[in-house]
């Protein structure tokens, strides 16, 4: 939730109501565009108990040769809890 996805507004959601769940042994790609955006947001599973032990960061780094609105960090570590 957060990234405003354009013409895929349909791949964020909950099961059965914007798309069919992901099935146990198979696997999605996610493919969307991301224009005029960046930070770090937090992605997640919708269904019963993968809610629990689906997530994980989504950061969005500036385009190449785009500078940040700070001093750039040496090194970045994203902490999801």
């Amino acid at each position: 939730h957060g990234v405003r996805q354009l013409n895929s507004a349909w791949a964020d959601g909950p099961a059965y109501v914007t798309q069919c769940p992901i099935q146990t042994g198979q696997t999605y790609v996610y493919n969307f565009t991301i224009t005029g955006q960046r930070g770090t947001l937090f992605y997640h599973a919708h269904d019963s108990w993968m809610r629990a032990t689906i997530y994980g960061p989504l950061v969005i780094l500036p385009m190449h040769n785009t500078s940040y609105p700070f001093p750039k960090p040496h090194k970045e570590v994203p902490i999801v809890f």
